[in-house]
């Protein structure tokens, strides 16, 4: 998983612009030994990694716009 900069997300449907940052997660997920369990929540523990890992970067989020399958949120 890694962080990228975009002014525009285009995807699943969602058409997003403005100071945005983006997290795929969904590969690292389905490689989990967990992934497909029943009731395993692989989904949230990614989704929290997405969040620490934009944390850790120390960006201001405004808000958060998606969070599955992928992490999108707008920065200040």
């Amino acid at each position: 998983m890694n962080t990228q900069r975009i002014d525009e997300y285009h995807n699943h449907g969602c058409h997003f612009y403005g100071k945005l940052v983006l997290v795929k997660y969904q590969e690292d997920m389905q490689a989990d030994r967990n992934f497909g369990q029943f009731n395993a929540g692989v989904t949230f523990d990614y989704i929290a990694k997405a969040k620490a890992l934009v944390d850790d970067r120390q960006y201001k989020v405004v808000r958060v716009l998606l969070s599955v399958p992928d992490y999108v949120v707008e920065i200040e």
